[in-house]
C-alpha cells in the first residue's frame, strides 16, 4: 500500500483569487514606499530652503522669521507622516508575510511574484523553480512549481514540477508536508510515461525510515517493486529491502 497523506484541493479560480489579494496588498506597500520617498525628498529641499533662508536672515536679509516657523512646521508634519508611512509599511509587509505562510503552510499554496525574466511558460517556471532550489529559496521554488501545476496541469514537466513540490518540503524538513506532495505524484501521474512516480515513491520510503516507521517503508519499498518490476527505482527498492533486513521488522 501507499502511504497516503492529508488533501488539500485547491482551484485554479481560487488560487487566482489569493494572488489576487497579495497583489493588492503588494501594490499597496509600493504605493506607500512611494509616498515615502516623495515626502522625504520634499523634506529635504524644505530642509535645504530653510537653512537658506536662515542664513539669508542672519546676514540682515529681509524679516523671514514667518517663512521660517511655516517651513518648521511643514518639516515636523512631514516627519510625522514619514514615521506613519514607516509604520504602516511595516504592517502591510508583516500582514503579507503572515498570509502568505498560513497560504503555505496550511494550503500547500505558496504564492509568488515571477521573477525578472521568468514568463508563464512551463520551461521558465521549472528553470526558475530549479534556480529558486538552488540558493535555498524553497518557498519561491515551491510558488513558481506550483504555479506550472496549476497553469499547465497536463503538460509534460507537470509530474516533475509536483514531485520538486516535495523536494521543497523535503529540504525544509516538513516530513508529512513532503510525503503528501509525492503521494500526489503517484495519485496523478502513475499512468503518464516518464513520470517520476517510483522516485516519489522511494522518497515516501525515505521519510518513513527517518520517522522510524519501518513496517511502512517496507511496505511502499515492495509497492514500488510491485508497480513497475522493470524501472531502476524497483531494482533501488529492493536493494534497500535487503539492506533492511530484519532489523527493523515489526516496528
Amino acid at each position: 500500500m501507499v502511504v497516503t497523506g492529508p488533501s488539500a484541493c485547491v482551484t485554479l479560480t481560487r488560487h487566482k483569487l489569493l494572488e489576487a489579494r497579495v497583489d493588492a496588498m503588494e501594490r499597496e506597500k509600493a504605493r506607500i514606499k512611494s509616498d515615502q520617498e516623495r515626502d522625504r525628498e520634499r523634506m529635504e529641499r524644505l530642509h535645504k530652503d530653510l537653512v537658506d533662508a536662515t542664513e539669508a536672515l542672519r546676514k540682515g536679509g529681509a524679516n523671514l522669521g514667518a517663512d521660517i516657523d511655516a517651513m518648521k512646521a511643514d518639516i515636523a508634519r512631514l516627519k510625522g507622516a514619514d514615521e506613519e508611512n514607516s509604520y504602516r509599511l511595516s504592517r502591510v509587509v508583516e500582514d503579507l508575510e503572515m498570509i502568505k505562510k498560513a497560504l503555505d503552510d496550511k494550503l500547500g499554496l505558496a504564492l509568488v511574484k515571477l521573477p525578472p525574466g521568468v514568463d508563464d511558460k512551463p520551461a521558465s517556471l521549472m528553470k526558475a523553480g530549479r534556480e529558486a532550489m538552488s540558493k535555498g529559496d524553497y518557498r519561491t521554488a515551491r510558488g513558481l512549481f506550483q504555479r506550472l501545476l496549476d497553469a499547465h496541469p497536463n503538460h509534460a514537466l507537470a509530474a516533475q514540477a509536483q514531485f520538486m513540490v516535495g523536494e521543497t518540503y523535503l529540504r525544509e524538513g516538513k516530513s508529512q508536508q513532503a510525503i503528501r506532495e509525492y503521494q500526489r505524484v503517484h495519485d496523478r501521474y502513475r499512468e503518464v510515461k516518464n513520470a517520476p512516480v517510483g522516485e516519489a515513491l522511494l522518497r515516501i520510503a525515505e521519510v518513513l525510515l527517518k520517522q522510524g516507521d519501518c513496517t511502512k517503508a517496507r511496505g511502499v519499498l515492495k509497492y514500488t517493486i510491485d508497480l513497475n518490476r522493470k524501472a531502476p527505482e524497483a531494482k533501488e527498492a529492493k536493494a534497500r529491502l535487503k539492506k533492511l533486513g530484519r532489523k527493523c521488522k515489526g516496528r
